[in-house]
């Protein structure tokens, strides 16, 4: 099934009746005017030759709601319409609608986008802050522990009796090592384990 929406075909008679094709039956400005407003796409036609009055039709519709107080258009665009009649519709309402709409728009996208850019530039200048902070923090810490190293080294170096009592040690306890692994292990009564075949 097509999405296009299917143009409903009104016929107008010489007796200014009109005729709809898609529901057998005649009907009246009101009626078109409501298929219009739902959306319908309607085309009327000269029954005898064919031509196309929609546009006439649908003006003489506006005139009608005009009359009954319905639609209240604006003085200014019904003088500009008529000052225009050397144009089309199409025309005047592209020059009095469509391009006005379009100037609102350009100016929209405009403001979105300087507000995009200044929302990236804030970012950037928040990102950079975090990574000076990070920098510096990471500074300061690496300043820290060199001066922990300094101090701690002060102090083994103001100690030297200290140093050669931690060098004494660490030889006692190689040594140590070195005669657990040449003497071979005994049992509680100190006799050698029987060697396991």
């Amino acid at each position: 099934m097509s999405d296009e929406k299917k143009t409903r075909v009104i016929k107008r008679y010489t007796n200014r009746k009109l005729y709809d094709t898609a529901d057998s039956r005649y009907v009246t400005l009101d009626e078109i005017a409501a298929m219009v407003k739902s959306g319908e796409e309607v085309q009327i036609v000269d029954n005898r030759n064919g031509e196309d009055l929609t546009e006439v039709t649908l003006a003489q519709i506006l005139f009608e709601e005009q009359k009954k107080n319905k639609t209240r258009m604006p003085l200014g665009v019904l003088k500009d319409l008529i000052r225009t009649s050397g144009e089309t519709i199409t025309d005047f309402l592209q020059r009095k609608v469509a391009q006005p709409v379009q100037n609102l728009r350009e100016e929209a996208e405009r403001q979105v986008d300087k507000i995009v850019r200044s929302s990236e530039t804030r970012v950037e200048e928040t990102s950079r802050q975090v990574r000076e902070f990070f920098a510096s923090t990471h500074k300061s810490l690496d300043e820290l522990q060199k001066k922990l190293d300094d101090r701690v080294q002060g102090v083994l170096t103001g100690m030297p009796g200290l140093s050669k009592q931690l060098e004494g040690l660490r030889q006692r306890f190689e040594e140590l090592e070195q005669r657990l692994k040449r003497k071979p292990p005994t049992t509680k009564d100190g006799q050698e384990p029987p060697e396991s075949t």
